[in-house]
């Protein structure tokens, strides 16, 4: 079974949310983009520990938009509803799990059911005459709720972003190395290897119990309690190492770290217990999965869960969570890890965009990409940590030298590409159309920079790459209309030809500094004077190459070329 679509109406600023699920889904965006909020509407539907009390929600858990304007307005008074829903497919496999979602079905071929957690009023209304509200889950399209047990075969694990590892192992209710203690216990007692270990503990603690200084405690702290509430109300102490009985020494058991150091888990780093948790988590699910065979699906909702790891940590650990183990397990994550993203299937990756306290959900999936060029995304994605993803806008440039040269050239402007959320992407080619097209399936505005690239015959190869990206994107009107900027050369060429007076003493100030004398002689008699391309390509190479150049030329003061500067205003007007 797996669960394939995921959608939330009217719920805090998630108007219209739908989403079409991996089995590792990645889903990312700004702070009060809304993340949190869809993990809450999920485990409304799926959380077993949300009492009933929990399911109710208040007119402050609707959506805003849904106001009037009026100062006194109520959404439960004009009868709004909230609501939530998965669906399911790809259960006939599992006959009680089918019969079990009889009555959720919303399709038959192939079958599909859907659950659904529903905010709304139950009748027509109190003395005052606003309705009554309910949240309850409900199976189908009816009003037919759905019991503890349906849910129960459907297991969500949700580990909240600010969670205390070490509270919560150390918590018996709550810890993940609870049902592994139980489990273990259980299996020894069954092979009867306890007896043995019973008889070493008995012995352990009489011979404890054997000390005069722990029979001297054991009798003043019998004595104190007789004297504070009298010997009828007294209880019967005893002082011991461990329990006699070896399954509870088993449940009784801590875990520790560092080997033979012992160290209590408090003295580990706060990313080390993180790994430690998720370890036991996915240990525990694994069990459970085997012996308990009401549970069809597991669902993991983890928030941000890169607090205190390391970068090669969260990508080691999440390389390994998010690939598609089976189709009893879901995961979703939703991060501001640049090192997350950069390690999940790109197609499966969601941005969320607020915009006025409502929230929109864009899909990289809904990119028309071949498998080659979804190979070429996910091959990016992991070399620049998704750098891409996280942007608000994004500027598409050929190389490094580009990507070095961009923000000094923004600066000469007054941007700050920060303050926009401007990211400059390099593609390390021309090749710009899977790029445009991933950034139009997760919503994100982009502009495209690349040389003019002109041959011996005057033909433009930029010009003719900016004509086919147009036609592949089936769009009108010219390049710049559309965020495609060509220059007439190359970008280290243009700037000198197109801004003389600002560029010339500063780039000639750069070649000539990284050249050797010779070479630097060369610069010398250009005077103040761009010489011809092909002159200005030899001294570059000279000079260690663009990327070289760029890095020294980014120190000075420069300014943008015409198509350059295009682009940035572009972006900063979308």
């Amino acid at each position: 079974m797996r669960i394939c679509r995921f959608s939330v109406k009217n719920f805090r600023n998630l108007a219209n949310v739908e989403l079409e699920l991996c089995p590792g889904t990645v889903i990312v965006g700004e702070n009060r983009a809304g993340k949190s909020n869809l993990l809450h509407a999920l485990r409304l539907i799926l959380d077993g520990r949300m009492s009933f009390a929990d399911r109710q929600l208040t007119a402050e858990d609707f959506w805003d938009g849904l106001s009037t304007g009026e100062p006194d307005w109520d959404p439960m008074a004009e009868g709004h509803v909230i609501e939530a829903s998965i669906d399911l497919v790809d259960f006939l496999h599992d006959a009680g799990l089918t019969a079990a979602l009889g009555g959720a079905l919303v399709a038959e071929d192939p079958p599909r059911a859907r659950l659904t957690y529903r905010f709304g009023p139950i009748d027509t209304g109190t003395a005052d005459g606003k309705p009554r509200y309910r949240g309850a889950v409900y199976g189908g399209t009816t009003d037919q709720k759905i019991s503890s047990e349906m849910l129960a075969s459907l297991h969500l694990v949700f580990m909240h972003a600010l969670r205390d590892v070490e509270a919560d192992i150390r918590n018996w209710r709550k810890s993940p190395l609870r049902g592994l203690l139980v489990a273990a216990a259980a299996a020894a007692a069954e092979g009867g290897d306890l007896t043995e270990v019973k008889a070493a503990m008995k012995e352990a603690n009489d011979k404890l119990n054997g000390l005069d200084v722990i029979k001297q405690l054991g009798t003043n702290i019998g004595g104190r309690l007789e004297e504070m509430v009298g010997s009828a109300q007294a209880v019967e102490t005893k002082l011991a190492a461990a329990p006699d009985e070896p399954a509870r020494l088993i449940r009784a058991m801590r875990l520790f770290v560092d080997g033979e150091a012992n160290r209590p888990l408090g003295s580990a780093s706060l990313g080390t217990l993180n790994v430690i948790y998720l370890a036991l988590q996915e240990l525990g699910l694994d069990a459970r999965m085997i012996n308990e065979p009401d549970i069809a699906h597991v669902v993991m909702a983890i928030e941000e869960p890169e607090a205190h790891l390391h970068p090669h940590l969260q990508r080691l650990v999440f390389r390994r969570l998010l690939a598609a183990r089976d189709s009893a397990y879901t995961a979703l994550v939703t991060t501001q890890s640049p090192h997350i993203a950069s390690v999940t299937d790109p197609r499966c990756l969601v941005v969320l965009h607020n915009a006025e306290g409502t929230t929109t959900a864009s899909q990289a999936r809904d990119a028309d990409l071949t498998q080659a060029e979804w190979d070429d995304i996910a091959r990016y994605l992991d070399a620049t940590r998704a750098e891409i993803v996280f942007a608000r806008k994004v500027l598409l440039v050929e190389g490094y030298a580009e990507e070095v040269l961009m923000p000094r050239l923004a600066q000469s402007m007054g941007i700050d590409l920060d303050k926009e959320g401007i990211s400059v992407c390099a593609v390390h080619g021309t090749h710009f159309s899977s790029y445009v097209r991933f950034c139009d399936a997760l919503g994100l505005p982009w502009a495209v920079v690349t040389d003019g690239d002109v041959d011996s015959k005057g033909n433009s190869a930029g010009a003719a790459r900016a004509t086919e990206l147009l036609s592949l994107l089936k769009l009108g009107g010219t390049p710049a209309e559309h965020g495609i900027f060509v220059g007439d050369t190359t970008l280290e060429y243009d700037l000198i030809t197109s801004r003389p007076k600002e560029n010339i003493v500063p780039s000639f100030k750069a070649l000539k500094e990284l050249c050797a004398a010779p070479s630097a002689a060369d610069v010398d008699s250009w005077g103040a004077a761009a010489p011809d391309l092909a002159e200005f390509k030899r001294i570059l190479k000279n000079a260690g190459g663009k990327g070289r150049y760029a890095q020294r030329l980014a120190q000075l003061d420069i300014a943008p070329s015409s198509h350059v500067e295009g682009a940035l205003r572009y972006l900063v007007e979308r």
